[in-house]
């Protein structure tokens, strides 16, 4: 960027890419561009004319001016502890900058601070007219530009859309929040609720196994009972029996008989009083497996609602990672919304300036269009008087031929006349050439004279 100072020449030669325009155009081109000059500000330019006319172009292609350069510049100044000896250089490379951006952009790859501060003319012209030639170029593009100013109206029309999605979406977290807040006390009820009861399913649980073992046992105990009062039903029905066919014989020893009776009685009534405890304690036991069943149902009951418990934590644990991604698609949104906010504003300045360029654009091309038809009706007007100069010309040209042709014709009649005369001459003069030199030997050999030939 400071390096030795390039010439016109290296200049056109890596930027070869776009023709060099008269002064006349340039000076049109950027009188077009609301920046006038004069020719000899482009064919003498100084510091002072280049740097005005640089800043009038950043400030129409680039929509720069340099009133926007004054707050960055503060802000370093700021920064700085010798702030007058830095405050020009400052400006001029924040200048710099900027044009040097426009003239890469344009096609002027070897722009530097020389271009600035000691321009050189054939560089300056050649650097107008890369940048003249670039502004015409995005001129003729209008159709494109009308095309991103459209892409531009639909990302404003997107960015609404989003904000409008980004309200809804935050009144929808809003309400999440809300009614999180609101069913956490519930939620750390239900979670020491949830935590008791499994305490308790797990201590029925348990009780459950060991009345599950006492069943069993109660109904094998409860089978072997039965079998055993069916067995003494069994026998308490044939001594009947026997008691009958007893009584209907006839007895002999009626003592005797009356004896064995009673005992058999005695017998009978013991027989009753087991069969009776076997039937309460058949009674107790089957109460005692009807509670088991209600435990059992209850048990069953309690499965099922910590089995809901259960259903009701995954959901708040969904709602909760749905709260958190929410979140986090808000943070994106946001941050996308600050982006698009700020992409927006932009394209709003780029559409602006480019609504005023197009406007200076049309501007310019009337009025090129107005100096072209008036130069062609010049340029027509030279043609008609070189055109009749030209039949004049033609004329004189025409009449010298023949006088040349004439003069060549008596050249060759006066050749062919002394012809003869010449080869006279000729050999004559080789004659008296040869005497001389025979002379100058004779004479050389006689005064003993050394001679240097050529």
């Amino acid at each position: 960027m400071y390096g030795n100072r390039p010439t016109a020449s290296s200049s056109q030669q890596q930027d070869a890419s776009f023709p060099v325009m008269p002064v006349a155009d340039i000076c049109d081109c950027l009188a077009a561009l609301n920046v006038p000059v004069m020719p000899e500000d482009i064919q003498k330019p100084t510091a002072l004319s280049a740097q005005h006319v640089y800043a009038g172009l950043v400030t129409e292609l680039m929509g720069i001016p340099l009133e926007m350069l004054e707050g960055p510049k503060q802000s370093l100044m700021g920064m700085m502890e010798y702030k007058d000896l830095y405050s020009e250089a400052l400006q001029i490379t924040m200048f710099f900058k900027h044009v040097r951006e426009l003239a890469e952009v344009c096609g002027c790859r070897n722009f530097n601070l020389y271009d600035l501060t000691r321009p050189d003319p054939l560089r300056f012209k050649h650097h107008l007219s890369g940048i003249i030639n670039f502004a015409k170029f995005r001129d003729e593009r209008s159709v494109f530009q009308q095309q991103l100013q459209d892409q531009s109206r639909q990302q404003v029309e997107k960015a609404e859309r989003l904000r409008k999605q980004l309200s809804k979406i935050e009144a929808a977290i809003d309400e999440i929040k809300i009614r999180s807040a609101a069913d956490t006390p519930k939620m750390e009820e239900a979670r020491v609720r949830n935590d008791e009861l499994r305490k308790e399913l797990l201590e029925l649980r348990n009780s459950q196994v060991r009345l599950s073992h006492d069943v069993e046992e109660a109904k094998k105990e409860r089978t072997t009972y039965n079998e055993q009062a069916t067995g003494k039903v069994n026998e308490l029905n044939q001594l009947n029996i026997q008691i009958s066919s007893a009584r209907s014989r006839l007895v002999q020893s009626p003592d005797r008989i009356k004896k064995h009776i009673n005992e058999m009685s005695h017998t009978v009534s013991q027989e009753k009083g087991t069969l009776g405890a076997f039937q309460r304690k058949a009674r107790e036991l089957g109460n005692r497996v009807d509670v088991i069943n209600t435990l059992e149902t209850d048990l069953r009951g309690l499965i099922d609602l910590e089995k809901g418990i259960e259903d009701q934590r995954t959901k708040v644990e969904e709602a909760r990672r749905s709260m958190l991604t929410l979140r986090a698609r808000l943070e994106g949104k946001n941050i996308e919304s600050q982006g698009l906010t700020t992409k927006l504003q932009q394209l709003e300045r780029q559409l602006q300036n480019a609504g005023d360029r197009q406007k200076r654009s049309e501007d310019m091309a009337r009025d090129v269009r107005e100096r072209t038809e008036v130069k062609m009706a010049a340029l027509k007007e030279d043609y008609l008087v070189k055109k009749v100069e030209r039949t004049q010309w033609e004329k004189v040209r025409e009449q010298l031929q023949s006088e040349l042709e004439q003069l060549e014709g008596e050249e060759r009649a006066w050749i062919a006349k002394h012809e003869g005369e010449l080869n006279e001459m000729l050999a004559e003069y080789w004659t008296m050439r040869k005497q001389a030199e025979d002379y100058m030997n004779t004479m050389t050999v006689k005064l003993g004279l050394k001679l240097r030939t050529s």
